[in-house]
């Protein structure tokens, strides 16, 4: 096994992650390991706790190579999200995917089939696969065979069992807990040091409260024609959010008024981005085409890899002649660090390198 690949986000990256890598490492101890990693927003609809670039820093220690997961898939429901990780995955001709799992296992006791992809978009899909049983890895991990089947048939799969609570988890719970429960707790005051290797590289952090404003002002500045316009806006959204935008005064309180059975708050979430970032259903297909991978972080086993990759463009410098390949990367960076504060552009901040061998 030469690469194996690890479809993520880092959000942060905790001592779960790193037990990951590890597990991944006892199998295949000669293999490199490459995260292709969500950007400035994430799959749940949310902008990243710290930025991109700080997340790689973090993650180069235990990874030696850190792509870009293209901003639209990173932000897409679970299906997208898959194929555009599994996508990346055939173009840096990846010999194998390792995911995290709850069973552990390819074998799930209740196999789902995918449905209707225009009932997927409207939201209604996700409370009927949760209905099944299936617990979030898992889901994720039929999305990533699915999207594996259709795209990279060659790839292998490793399933690794997840260890420590449960995905959506408040609660620091020993020093494996989850990224939700070290958000919050981060944000509370609490001490959360010894559940990440590099609390000390935590640096401008947000969470969606901090872009509530800017938000509140793009969707009351927006006609009705422009919010109906914007991806996955159906079923007459756009009028039910001209309502309640006047009425609310939270990001939370907004969220409360969109949600329904039909609706779920990361359907909303995922929504509200699409908003944010401009997001149109006219845009998607382009949006949806690879025709470049951008690097965001290596170490010398990490660089050996991609100077063997010749058939696809690798990208570890953006600048004015490349640009266009990340738009949406690169717009995506700039509205998140207006809020953040962070500095640290796709402009200016160039791969990130780390001169040290991966035991």
């Amino acid at each position: 096994m030469q690469s194996i690949g690890i479809i993520c986000e880092y959000n942060p990256f905790h001592n779960g992650h790193k037990y990951h890598i590890e597990q991944v490492k006892k199998i295949y101890p000669d293999a490199v390991i490459i995260a292709i990693m969500s950007g400035q927003f994430v799959q749940r609809g949310e902008p990243a706790f710290i930025s991109k670039f700080i997340r790689t820093q973090m993650a180069l220690d235990f990874i030696d190579l850190v792509v870009e997961l293209p901003q639209f898939y990173a932000v897409s429901y679970a299906d997208d999200f898959a194929r555009g990780g599994i996508k990346i995955a055939q173009l840096l001709q990846l010999d194998a995917l390792a995911f995290g799992s709850e069973t552990g296992t390819l074998s799930f006791d209740k196999k789902i089939e995918i449905p209707d992809k225009t009932i997927i978009r409207t939201g209604a899909s996700y409370p009927k696969i949760m209905s099944t049983g299936l617990k979030s890895n898992d889901i994720l991990a039929q999305s990533y065979l699915h999207a594996k089947d259709e795209l990279y048939p060659i790839l292998h799969m490793i399933p690794i069992k997840r260890y420590g609570n449960e995905y959506l988890e408040t609660h620091l719970t020993g020093t494996i807990s989850s990224a939700t429960a070290i958000r919050k707790n981060y944000f509370e005051g609490e001490d959360i040091t010894y559940v990440m290797p590099y609390a000390h590289l935590i640096s401008h952090p947000v969470k969606w409260d901090n872009y509530f404003e800017l938000l509140k002002y793009k969707i009351i500045s927006s006609s009705v024609n422009e919010l109906k316009s914007i991806y996955t806006m159906y079923e007459g959204l756009e009028n039910r959010l001209k309502k309640v935008i006047g009425e609310v005064d939270t990001f939370e309180e907004l969220i409360q008024s969109m949600v329904s059975k039909r609706y779920t708050k990361s359907r909303i979430q995922r929504l509200l981005t699409y908003i944010l970032l401009n997001i149109r259903e006219i845009d998607v297909p382009h949006l949806k085409e690879i025709n470049a991978v951008r690097v965001l972080g290596m170490n010398n086993r990490g660089r050996n890899l991609i100077k063997n990759i010749k058939t696809t463009e690798l990208i570890t410098n953006v600048n004015k002649s490349n640009k266009h390949h990340f738009e949406l990367e690169i717009k995506s960076t700039e509205i998140y660090n207006l809020i953040s504060g962070c500095r640290m552009t796709d402009f200016n901040t160039p791969v990130i390198y780390k001169n040290k061998e991966i035991n």
